[in-house]
């Protein structure tokens, strides 16, 4: 099954993910391998993890697509960000310091583990009012929606689109991840999966085993939405 990898940091010395070009080379092989066709680059917007300004982003990811096309012209590149939610995070989207997915609708943020629900839902709501398509990063980081999975139905009820990642879903993150992300999957309120790779070893762009798990269990139909469909329709979709 083809998949979309739309959460990996794999832009060459831009954050905390691919430190140069030789291991984003060995990244993408590595995701060719496990069916990824499609990968959307979200480095960190950041106060630590890093912040480089666009012009930067499209430069590498301009040196991504190059290597990516080398392996297989028809292996897709295109750009996102996940960022840092602070209060300064809606003018920058708006004066464009900060980049949507693939100049969407669209944006992936994430906020501290330990950060209540309360402060979750009021910067989820922010950008909404904004006019945005908001994707909550990893969502089985935070302990408040781990501890009360109810609460994940909340942010769904609202609107707010839920990205897991791949390890998770397979028991990489230990044994009450993974229970969430099965509750996540049961009441049908996973978006989309993605890889959140950062290297070519310890977190490196794998797929095939999350992919495989939830056809076995969940059947390709919903197999292919999460790991494809939504997320080849958010990078369609025009913004209105």
């Amino acid at each position: 099954m083809d998949c979309i990898d739309m959460h990996c940091h794999i832009l060459p010395g831009v954050d905390d993910g691919a430190k140069d070009v030789d291991e984003m080379k060995e990244m993408l092989k590595i995701a060719y391998s496990e069916g990824i066709r499609c990968i959307i680059a979200t480095p960190h917007h950041h106060p630590r993890r890093g912040k480089e300004p666009p012009e930067v982003l499209r430069r590498q990811a301009a040196i991504l697509r190059d290597a990516a096309h080398e392996i297989d012209e028809h292996f897709r590149i295109y750009l996102g960000t996940e960022i840092f939610f602070g209060q300064d995070i809606p003018d920058k989207l708006k004066e464009g310091r900060v980049l949507t997915m693939n100049r969407r609708n669209y944006v992936l943020v994430e906020f501290s583990p330990s950060e209540p629900f309360a402060y979750i839902k009021q910067s989820l709501q922010q950008l909404q009012m904004e006019g945005y398509e908001v994707i909550l990063a990893h969502a089985e980081r935070y302990s408040c929606l781990t501890d009360s999975p109810e609460l994940a139905e909340q942010i769904g009820d609202m609107g707010i689109l839920i990205q897991v990642n791949a390890g998770s879903i397979t028991g990489d993150s230990g044994r009450k991840v993974k229970k969430f992300v099965k509750y996540l999957m049961d009441e049908d309120l996973v978006f989309c999966v993605g890889t959140d790779a950062h290297s070519c070893r310890t977190r490196a762009p794998r797929m095939r085993k999350a992919s495989e798990h939830v056809r076995k269990k969940y059947g390709d139909e919903y197999a292919r939405k999460i790991f494809y469909d939504n997320a080849k329709k958010m990078l369609r979709k025009e913004i209105e």
